[in-house]
């Protein structure tokens, strides 16, 4: 017999992406790009410290289920790929600005 889900009170939503304002400090009101990436590596960084206190919670027998462990573990996972791929582009991208003949 399976038990029922008692429990997703510590999953937060994603934010939607009209939740992403340009900053105040930007003149012209436009997302400055540099200031994106930090914020986006600020975010990985906070759910893969959320996937290690969650870990350490489950297993110093806090109450936490295994799928909520799970879960954090995957949101990490899926994060830090989609990084290595924004990464991956960002240099793809440069390389062949770098091969443009002026």
């Amino acid at each position: 017999m399976s038990s029922p889900i008692t429990s997703l009170h510590s999953l937060s939503p994603l934010p939607s992406l009209d939740a992403i304002k340009p900053k105040a400090d930007s003149p012209t009101g436009e997302l400055n790009f540099q200031q994106l990436l930090v914020d986006s590596l600020s975010q990985v960084n906070q759910l893969e410290q959320q996937a290690q206190n969650n870990i350490e919670a489950r297993l110093l027998g806090e109450n936490i289920t295994s799928s909520e462990v799970y879960t954090s573990l995957r949101k990490a996972d899926l994060a830090i790929k989609m990084l290595v791929q924004v990464r991956n582009k960002l240099v793809s991208s440069y390389q062949e600005i770098q091969q443009m003949r002026m």
